[in-house]
């Protein structure tokens, strides 16, 4: 690979550093930098393939342009590279693009029509992005990619790929079936664009809710008798301590509060140093509420205000504020909370409350730490715990002995114009 031309390139987005480089088959290779990237970790790229018809033409068949608009206004905030490789139609050439395209017309998916054209479904190769990232001594790249095979095959590579930035779409009618084929038969972290719900605004003023749990590389969060699986890991646990006293309060459903008996305090032991407050507790126990009758039980030296929201029948208790639910819906319990100024939530379990939340919308941030060190593997798991969350919604980084996981809900606001049949845990 030898650099065979530079310059300082100013466009609408801000100016590139442009570089030119020629592979050993005489083909021109371009890294697109922002800001000083050489031997960074951690570095935003984008290995992306060029697209004829899309960038020039503005085709309405595929989302490439959209991809490469995204990547390069990300650089442009968060500094990074696009490395613009010449590999038009997956690596089948534009020639045999069109041919494909004109089967398409007659009903073919883009995988069908390659096949009858003795074609590969995708031949590009990512050597010379490689050589690239190594020509800048990066430790570390994170990738702006919705593939899971560019992952791969830069990993196979040698490079050390840490995290996953996703690339959002929102595709035209002409795109759909094809982004569905990719998603359905070529494991692209992408969402069902066809099934894509609408979000309702909704006047309703609540806390700030961050979910937060982890899972195992099974997608398990117990053992099957209900035990205590040790999921996390030491970085992640003191994470979570870390999150804690920044919170309000800490919210979990019934059956985690009567499986788990959870203190749900900062420990000092895991912290590393004395914590600065502790978090009110609130238990959405739904009917279950007779069940809970050590709730108001707590450590001897902490006493702090807990919230016991459901269908309450229980004697008064000091220290226990009850919030009256009657239904699964969790948009007013959360305006109560708002009302007696907890302005910020962790919700902590189980599985069955934080579904809860997510399918009605009332979130704003989702972090998940997953024990596997596979990006693609813990990104299809979040996806198949949390069906309402998609996977071009979430972001991925190396953490500890696993992957940490981040959504977050553009526009957080809660769904009320349909009743979720969900169950507090």
């Amino acid at each position: 690979m030898i650099l065979t031309a530079s310059t300082v390139l100013p466009t609408q987005l801000g100016s590139f550093d442009v570089k030119i480089y020629r592979n050993h088959q005489g083909e021109e290779v371009t890294a697109i930098c922002k800001g000083d990237v050489h031997g960074r970790s951690d570095l935003p790229v984008r290995m992306h393939s060029a697209c004829f018809t899309a960038e020039v033409l503005g085709s309405l068949k595929c989302d490439c342009k959209q991809q490469l608009d995204f990547a390069l206004s990300y650089i442009a905030k968060h500094q990074g590279m696009v490395i613009y490789l010449p590999q038009e139609g997956r690596g089948i050439g534009l020639s045999n693009k069109i041919k494909a395209y004109a089967l398409q017309e007659q009903g073919y998916d883009t995988i069908e029509a390659n096949a009858m054209l003795n074609l590969p479904i995708d031949a590009r190769t990512y050597d010379d992005a490689a050589q690239i990232i190594r020509l800048h001594d990066l430790e570390s790249v994170r990738l702006l990619t919705n593939n899971p095979l560019k992952i791969n095959q830069l990993t196979e590579l040698g490079i050390k790929v840490t995290g996953r930035l996703p690339v959002p779409s929102d595709p035209t009618s002409h795109a759909i079936d094809y982004l569905e084929t990719k998603r359905r038969q070529m494991g692209h972290m992408l969402a069902r664009h066809d099934v894509k719900s609408k979000i309702i605004p909704s006047p309703i003023s609540r806390p700030f809710i961050h979910i937060n749990f982890a899972i195992d590389g099974h997608a398990n969060t117990c053992c099957p008798n209900g035990d205590a699986l040790p999921v996390s890991c030491s970085s992640d646990w003191q994470r979570v301590h870390e999150l804690r006293q920044k919170y309000d309060a800490i919210a979990v459903g019934a059956n985690t509060w009567l499986n788990d008996n959870p203190k749900l305090t900062v420990r000092e032991e895991v912290l590393g140093r004395e914590p600065t407050r502790q978090p009110m507790r609130v238990i959405f126990a739904g009917k279950r509420s007779a069940q809970l009758q050590n709730l108001d039980v707590d450590q001897p030296n902490i006493r702090r205000a807990t919230f016991l929201v459901g269908a309450t029948t229980l004697r008064k208790s000091d220290g226990l504020t009850y919030i009256d639910a009657h239904d699964y819906m969790l948009a007013q319990p959360l305006a109560k909370l708002k009302q007696k100024e907890i302005n910020s939530v962790l919700v902590e379990g189980g599985l069955t409350l934080i579904n809860s939340f997510v399918s009605q919308q009332l979130f704003d941030l989702v972090t998940i730490y997953v024990r596997t060190p596979s990006i693609c593997k813990a990104v299809k798991l979040a996806t198949e715990v949390l069906k309402d969350i998609c996977a071009d919604q979430i972001e991925a980084q190396s953490f500890g002995d696993g992957i940490l996981l981040t959504a977050v809900l553009e526009q957080a606001q809660p769904n009320v114009t349909k009743k979720q049949e969900l169950a507090y845990e």
